[in-house]
This record gives structure tokens, sequence and C-alpha cells, in this order.
């Protein structure tokens, strides 16, 4: 079949900066598997639990000053690599529209915010371990999922704020389109909401995030800028297919399956390494580098496999969007802008897109679309 009047060509951009994004994916995969090993081999780790514990000699305070410590050295080993793939690569291809300053600042936010989170999680682990040492992997995995369950319902009224503007959309065609959209396919919606991202990046998105009271459309300034309107319904119907198929329920559960999963083998490989490195107990946090390293490797091996999940999830949606819309043309259109936005690449190297991609590529998305249509017709 002839792809070309339907997929257009990448925009002249994207496969440079694709490439660049991909090598400092694999460079920060690298160093999530090596940092901690080094740390931990080197005899750091050690030092570090000992300089903690001579400050303050309590097990829960002693695991929380190495915790600090131990996120302050990540944070600075990870800044350049976030610097230079966030910031200046960005900048570079005219994508980020951020001053130094702004972009500096949402980044303290947002180390400061995900750095907490990790540290009293991984310090109630600790204290799991210390106190729990035959079932702490049970309770952990428990407490981790209610966690990610309300976290979940927080992000469009806590988090996202913190970075960027909200507006509620105003009255028209649109909005009278998402609001019909979103009441036939049977999804509640708490509000549809314009997401300011064009102060930021030239990047556009589209969601509906929450569930219960919290769920609502946000739809970025850039994507109604550059967008038709049946363009952007197609869009929100494949977000509101998420929706209605329950895949925002289904990775969640996957997500708790895979960190149950790494739990129970980390609580196994432990038990053999104590003697191995000489740990003092399953508890003793000089050897939080060797779990990292574990947890590495797992989510390394799991990805291939939880991103062939999402790529089914995104395909399933699409179909949803078309069968709910029947505006297939529309659906190419808006497919082959955003991918120009977003300067991604629509026909990816195969093996790249299995292991990487959690969405499927522009190209067999479209390719798609018309096979319905052709099919339909």
């Amino acid at each position: 079949m002839n792809t070309n009047s339907i997929v257009t060509k990448d925009h002249k951009d994207a496969a440079s900066y694709q490439k660049i994004q991909l090598l400092f994916s694999i460079i920060s995969i690298s160093l999530n598997l090596f940092v901690p090993i080094i740390f931990f081999i080197s005899g750091a780790s050690e030092k570090l639990r000992d300089f903690s514990n001579g400050i303050y000699n309590i097990f829960e305070i002693t695991v929380l000053i190495y915790l600090v410590f131990f996120c302050l050295l990540l944070l600075v080993i990870q800044f350049p690599i976030e610097f230079l793939s966030g910031f200046i690569i960005e900048k570079k291809f005219k994508l980020n529209k951020q001053s130094l300053k702004s972009w500096i600042w949402d980044w303290i936010k947002a180390s400061l915010m995900s750095n907490s989170f990790i540290i009293l999680i991984v310090l109630g682990i600790y204290w799991l371990l210390e106190n729990q040492q035959s079932f702490w992997w049970i309770w952990a995995s428990i407490s981790l999922s209610v966690l990610i369950i309300i976290f979940s319902a927080l992000v469009p009224i806590f988090f996202l704020p913190l970075f960027y503007k909200f507006e509620l959309l105003e009255e028209g065609e649109l909005k009278t389109r998402l609001l019909k959209l979103a009441k036939k396919v049977g999804t509640n919606i708490e509000a549809v909401y314009v997401w300011h991202l064009g102060k930021k990046t030239s990047k556009s998105n589209a969601a509906v995030t929450g569930w219960g009271k919290t769920r609502r459309i946000i739809i970025s300034d850039t994507l109604i800028q550059t967008s038709t309107e049946k363009e952007i319904e197609v869009v929100m119907a494949h977000e509101l297919g998420h929706q209605v198929k329950k895949d925002i329920w289904k990775m969640i559960l996957i997500n708790i399956f895979l960190i149950s999963l790494s739990f129970y083998l980390i609580h196994i490989s432990l038990s053999h390494l104590i003697d191995l490195f000489n740990l003092k107990s399953i508890s003793d946090i000089a050897g939080l580098p060797l779990i990292i390293f574990i947890t590495a490797i797992i989510s390394l091996l799991a990805l291939p496999f939880s991103n062939w999940i999402s790529r089914k999830a995104e395909m399933s949606a699409d179909l949803f969007a078309l069968k709910t819309t029947d505006m297939h043309d529309e659906f190419i259109s808006a497919m082959n802008k955003l991918a120009d936005q977003n300067l991604s690449k629509k026909n990816p190297n195969a093996i790249i897109e299995f292991i990487f991609y959690s969405h499927p590529s522009i190209s067999k998305r479209i390719m798609n679309a018309k096979k319905f249509k052709e099919l339909k017709n």
C-alpha cells in the first residue's frame, strides 16, 4: 500500500532530535545501573552509613541522613544530563521557550518534590525491613500500590499546577464538542481546561487526567492553536477511549505487579547478599545501592514488555476514537501535525520502537486508520 499520500515526511529535524534523545536515554539508563553499583563496591556506601550513624545513632535517623546525602549525590550526577537533554537540546531544536532561570526553577521544584517522596518511601521500606523482615515486601507492595492510586487522582489538581497554568476552556464550539463527546462515551468529566504549555515549549499534548471527581480534560494551548476543532475532537476521543477501556487502571495494575515482583526478588536476593557483601542485616542502609541496582535491572528487562502493553492500549484507543467519531482524515492529519510539532520520527527503527516506544509509531497509527477507513467503505 502506498503511504506517501497519508504519512507526510518527517520534520527536517526529527531524525537528529530523536537520535540525540535516544542517546541521552541510554546514558540515563547506564547511570541508573552503574552509579549505584560503583558506589557500593567502592565502599562509599558503607562509609556514608557509618557517617550517618555517627551523627545520630537511631536507625530511622541514620537512614534519613544517608538518604539525604545519597539523593544529593545522584542529583549532582544527573543534573548535567538533564540540563543538556531538557534545556540545551530542546533550545537547539527550538522546542524549549523557557529562560534558563525558569527551567532551573522548574528543575528545583521537580527535584525537591520527587526526592522528598523518594526519601519518605524508602524510609518507610527500611522501617519495614527492620521491623517486618519476613513480610516487608508484602506490606511495601500494598503501601506503594495505595500511594500510586492516590497520586493518580492528585496529579491534575496538585502536581501539574505547580509547573503549568490551567484555565477553564471558554464557552464555544470546541467545549461543546468535547463535553458532548464525553457524555456520548459515558465518561463523567469535571471540566475542560486549557493547559498553557506554550510559554515553555512548542510541543503539543492533551489528556484526560485524574479519576472520580478529579477527572478532567486538559488540552495544551499549542494544540488548540495548530489544530482544527475536529482534529482536537478525535484526539480527545482517543484519550477518552483510555478511560472507557479502563486502560489507566490496567497500567496501574501492571505497575503494581511489577513493583510487587521487584520487592519479592529483592527480598530473595538480600538474604543471599548479606553474607556475600558483609552487610549487617537486610535492613542495613549500606545495601541500598544493591537494591537500586536490582530494581534497575528488573525495570530494564520489563521495559519492552510494559511498552508492548502500552502500545496495544494506544492502538485500541485509536480504534475507539475512529469508531466513535468517524473522523479518519482528521485523525490522520492530527497525527502528522503532532509528530511534526513534537519532532517525532514517523517510522522509527523497529528495534528501537519495540524497546523504547510507549506509543506505536505515527506511521503505524496512520496506516491502521487508513485500513479501518477502507474496511468500513
